[in-house]
């Protein structure tokens, strides 16, 4: 019984936690759905995710909603065409023409729908496959462009740890390498900086999303005007060449050519304005104008800058190479002097000196070569317990890896067997319940059976009374039918018990009335509460 009771807890507990779980469920679905909402109202890319999200919903509710009614409209037919068969079937020989008729008609229709199916089925697979592979491809270049900023991103990284570590460990800086101090940069350098500081970075204060379409505008107006330049130019050097033989003229004709072309231009550029404006739809021409004129500006000053940068490259390798030059005759110079000693102290050494020397040669090269063995072979006994070291450690890692992965399997055992022994319990229990249930029912229905057959016999009892006294019925009857009575003509004239008793009783004078009393008045009599009035 306490195993009992503890299972019939456990389970109210878990019922209580699920519908817990169940209404917190709910309402942190609700409270995303009205985050989510809030969120679109601010953030464009959150609300046409929402309008994408609710699309898709309102597709499928329509797709759902079509593929439903043409499976109510296939097992329609199924239906009509299996009732139809039963028919054919129950009805006679000489209808079955009509009948099959009808049936052809019908498995043509079901036959008709399915192809249609098929085919828009097939139709939306190959659709879907189209997308799929154009996603896919989408996917690999997204991530080949992830890759690779991953790889400048960890490039740059590299770089700037590298500078940082020059930096802290007293290499040569920027300025120094410059030949700069206290960080007194090109003027080029500081004016570029300055101008992005002041004048909004490199987008000019726009939205990279502007910036870039204005980029791209300005690179198709600056085709175009290099296409009228050229057409410019030839129209001034055709009109020069007709009018070679008058200079006057032809130079107004040149001085016209050129006010037109700038008069062109101007209008052309404010076009280029309003068509930009009118294109971003969130900046006027002036606007426009003005960055015009920044984008003029930061172009001139970067290419001030790199020619800058450039001439600080040209600058460093002119001096590293001097250095290196300098370097290899002072090195040079040391070897020359060196072999002239050597010479000379060959020469004033003798047969026997010389022979000392190789000697010495000889022990130094094999002294040498002794000592590279024996690094070579600390560095092997080096890397050979190194190598036993890590493999000690993957070992050990091995052993604990094991012990955890043994223990969490003991661990999962262990709650296996817990919850097996708890699902006997419990199939016990409820084995228990339902012979409980077994043997109450066995007992109501004997008690049942028991009180049928006492309400039979009971039934078989009295029916059979009822007929024992019918057959006494039918005996009495019998003797009755064959009784033979005698008439009794006097019995006619005598008086009956009624009249008897009537004779026999005291005769009273009795009135009888004749009618309306004549001795009162006929007329009509005034009532007694009218009469003293």
């Amino acid at each position: 019984m306490t195993d009992k009771v503890k299972i019939e807890a456990k389970s109210n507990s878990t019922t209580t936690d699920l519908r817990l779980i169940q209404y917190q469920l709910k309402k942190l679905n609700k409270d995303s759905y009205q985050l989510f909402t809030k969120l679109s109202l601010h953030c464009k890319e959150m609300k046409l995710i929402r309008d994408y999200g609710e699309e898709l919903k309102s597709a499928l509710l329509t797709d759902g909603k079509k593929y439903y009614n043409r499976l109510l409209k296939f097992r329609k037919l199924v239906d009509s065409f299996t009732a139809k068969k039963s028919e054919v079937t129950q009805k006679s020989t000489w209808k079955h023409g009509t009948c099959i008729k009808d049936l052809q008609e019908m498995m043509k229709s079901i036959e008709d729908i399915l192809t249609d199916n098929k085919s828009e089925e097939r139709m939306i697979a190959e659709i879907l496959l189209q997308q799929e592979v154009d996603l896919w491809q989408d996917c690999l270049n997204m991530e080949r462009r992830i890759t690779c900023w991953e790889k400048n991103e960890l490039k740059t990284e590299d770089k700037t740890i590298l500078n940082l570590q020059k930096t802290t460990s007293g290499s040569a800086s920027l300025s120094t390498r410059l030949g700069i101090r206290n960080n007194n940069l090109p003027p080029e350098i500081n004016d570029f900086q300055n101008f992005l500081d002041n004048h909004g970075g490199r987008t000019g204060g726009w939205t990279e999303e502007e910036h870039s379409k204005f980029l791209k505008q300005l690179k198709a107006f600056q085709i175009q005007k290099v296409q009228i330049k050229k057409l410019t130019s030839e129209h001034t050097v055709s009109a020069a060449v007709k009018q070679t033989d008058d200079d006057d003229e032809s130079a107004l004709q040149i001085d016209e050519a050129k006010t037109i072309k700038d008069t062109g231009e101007g209008d052309y550029m404010s076009e280029f304005h309003h068509h930009l404006a009118n294109l971003l739809l969130t900046k006027t021409p002036e606007e426009v104008a003005k960055h015009v004129k920044w984008w003029e500006e930061y172009q001139k000053l970067e290419i001030g800058k790199r020619k800058a940068i450039q001439k600080w490259n040209e600058n460093r390798r002119l001096n590293l190479q001097s250095k290196s030059n300098s370097e290899t005759d002072e090195y040079e110079k040391i070897n020359n002097d060196g072999l002239c000693l050597m010479k000379k102290e060959i020469q004033r050494m003798s047969a026997s000196q010389l022979e000392a020397r190789k000697a010495e040669l000889e022990l130094w090269r094999q002294q040498r070569g002794e000592m590279k063995r024996q690094e070579e072979e600390i560095k092997r006994q080096a890397e050979i317990e190194a190598k036993q070291a890590q493999m000690k450690m993957i070992k050990k890692k091995q052993a604990e890896l094991r012990n955890k992965i043994t223990a969490y399997k003991e661990e999962k055992m262990a709650e296996k067997l817990e919850n097996l022994r708890c699902l006997a319990i419990q199939a016990e229990s409820e084995r228990l319940i339902r012979q409980r249930q077994v043997t109450s029912a066995t007992d109501r229905i004997q008690q049942r059976t028991a009180n049928q057959l006492n309400q039979l016999s009971a039934r078989r009892k009295a029916k059979a009374e009822r007929e024992i006294s019918r057959q006494k019925l039918l005996e009495q009857i019998k003797l009755q039918k064959t009784v033979q009575v005698t008439r009794d003509r006097e019995r006619l004239i005598q008086l009956t018990k009624g009249w008897e008793i009537r004779l026999s009783q005291p005769k009273t004078e009795t009135v009888i009335n004749q009618g309306l009393n004549l001795s009162l008045p006929s007329g009509r009599m005034i009532p007694e509460w009218r009469r003293n009035i």
